[in-house]
């Protein structure tokens, strides 16, 4: 083994990435699986923009928002006793869900 690094007078370094032919690259990194550990658990946020772009947004974004919560209250409202004792809930906590104004969130009832 001695003979074999003696002979050799070059120091043995990886390959280049750019030195290879197409057939022998490597697997791209976004090819890659990682574990979900990994990623970090954060929401995307988009890049800000300049001009009106974003308030126009915001305003078009919360009446969509009161309308999915005014269907989700009618909806709740039209479940019977046996589905609303499925999923926990008893119906007063449903009455005072339905009364509450559109542009109030939902309230976490599971605590």
């Amino acid at each position: 083994m001695s003979t074999l690094l003696s002979e050799r007078r070059l120091p043995i370094t990886a390959p280049r990435l750019r030195d290879r032919g197409p057939a022998q690259r490597a697997t791209p990194a976004s090819a890659m699986h990682e574990p979900a550990a990994a990623i970090p658990c954060r929401p995307v946020v988009a890049a800000p923009r300049a001009g009106w772009s974003p308030i126009l947004g915001l305003i078009v974004a919360a009446p969509r928002e009161w309308r999915r919560r005014q269907a989700r209250r009618r909806e709740l409202a039209s479940l019977d006793e046996r589905t609303l004792r499925d999923i926990g809930l008893d119906r007063g906590v449903v009455d005072y869900e339905v009364s509450r104004s559109f542009w109030r969130p939902a309230r976490d009832w599971r605590d």
